[in-house]
């Protein structure tokens, strides 16, 4: 009997959550309807849809969009990325980390490809497209960015909110190695949490430090607290700016260990529910 009542568990999950995030929505989340991220070959991006997208029950709702811009050399390679729902559908050993986050966050997640450079206007091109075909909601657009794509967050951020002032919500940056300074609508509105590893190289290191400083001093009545770093077998203190209740800005740095901030720091639950907790 108990194997039996956990299978059925297992097929059908029923998630009720108070987080503004998820609107407080209840849904039935059947495994013949889960979603997997789709490479598309003439886009060259990988996208993830929200689970229940096309249910009848949410044929109005607007979801979120989590934009990831990978590092150099990482074109090609998202099975790292099970944090903001990367399973494969072909292994019968399900990922409960892609799982949870599936259930918990519905949203489109976007990945762009690129075997070179950053392109801010194919960027801009791609999340257009994407908010033109799908229900975003404008208000709730989320990007995350490691090494090349830390520093192409700063710059995508900038040139968009060029192109039609259009600003994120949030921001997670790892290990960026240029770009410190974002335009002041992006610092008066865009929460944004940094992390390096203070192994990394010394610019990086120094690149991350006046990122959080730029921030720091353009809010002068900001609240700065620290706290230790939570996540098992890791060491370092976070830096919070605190501007108005909010924990807007926030920097982490990791005692021994070097470039390779790629995913372990989102083994703190806290980091992605901070993220989706950002609202224009």
């Amino acid at each position: 009997m108990k194997i039996i009542f956990y299978f059925i568990v297992t097929i059908v999950y029923m998630n009720i959550s108070c987080s503004k995030d998820n609107d407080s929505v209840s849904e039935t989340f059947s495994d013949t309807l889960r979603p997997f991220f789709q490479y598309n070959e003439t886009k060259d991006q990988y996208l993830l849809k929200p689970w229940n997208y096309s249910t009848p029950q949410n044929a109005n709702r607007k979801y979120p969009l989590v934009i990831y811009l990978h590092g150099s050399g990482g074109a090609g390679n998202i099975s790292y990325l099970n944090y903001i729902g990367y399973d494969n559908p072909d292994d019968s050993n399900v990922d409960e980390t892609a799982l949870n986050f599936q259930k918990s966050h519905p949203c489109f997640v976007l990945v762009p490809q690129t075997s070179s450079s950053w392109d801010n206007n194919s960027l801009i091109q791609q999340v257009e497209e994407i908010k033109s075909t799908y229900r975003i909601d404008e208000s709730r657009i989320y990007l995350i960015g490691y090494s090349m794509g830390g520093s192409g967050s700063y710059s995508f951020a900038n040139a968009y909110y060029d192109y039609n002032a259009h600003l994120f919500a949030g921001i997670i940056r790892l290990a960026g190695q240029s770009q410190t300074t974002v335009r002041n609508a992006i610092a008066d509105k865009t929460a944004i949490w940094l992390h390096i590893g203070l192994e990394d190289t010394e610019q990086r290191v120094q690149v991350t430090r006046e990122a959080y400083n730029f921030l720091k001093n353009y809010c002068e009545n900001a609240v700065e607290t620290t706290s230790a770093v939570t996540i098992p077998g890791y060491e370092g203190i976070t830096y919070t700016l605190t501007v108005n209740t909010n924990d807007k800005f926030k920097r982490t740095e990791y005692e021994g260990v070097g470039h390779g901030v790629s995913s372990f720091p989102f083994k703190d639950s806290y980091l992605i529910l901070w993220l989706f907790k950002q609202h224009l």
